[in-house]
């Protein structure tokens, strides 16, 4: 068929996962980071906009340029909306079953809160295996 892709390849946008891997590789986003050697536990700075502190331009980034990334913030254009942007991603995490969040490593109570997630491999989900059906090892 003209014009069409080969198998594995994709116009558009990065996925999620491909496009968190090659921003915390980036070293871009302080605070943002490999937790392991095998690049499977990642940190994301998690700080509220409400607290002392909190800079936009400097701890919304990141979340930024995931709304950037989707098409959901033109810069110049729309307003600033860090907390619409965090939410966005959050939500994509949570959704995505290629992440799985490490509640017991989270710190959010601190000056410099954080969340750790995990990446589940793709094998060990297994192609449209639910993240509800994975064994507690896995996730």
């Amino acid at each position: 068929m003209a014009g069409s892709l080969p198998l594995g390849c994709r116009r558009g946008p990065l996925l999620l996962r491909d496009w968190l891997v090659a921003q915390i590789e980036s070293g871009r986003y302080p605070g943002l980071h490999w937790e392991d050697a095998g690049k499977t536990l990642f940190r994301i700075p998690w700080k509220h906009v409400a607290k002392q502190g909190y800079q936009a331009q400097q701890d919304a980034a990141l979340f930024r340029a995931w709304a950037v990334h989707k098409g959901k913030h033109l810069e110049g254009t729309d307003r600033e909306g860090p907390s619409t942007w965090k939410t966005r991603l959050r939500c994509a995490l949570n959704k995505s079953a290629d992440f799985r969040e490490v509640r017991e490593r989270r710190q959010l109570d601190i000056s410099n809160p954080y969340k750790v997630y995990r990446i589940v491999s793709g094998d060990a989900r297994g192609p449209g295996t639910p993240l509800w059906a994975l064994p507690e090892a896995v996730q």
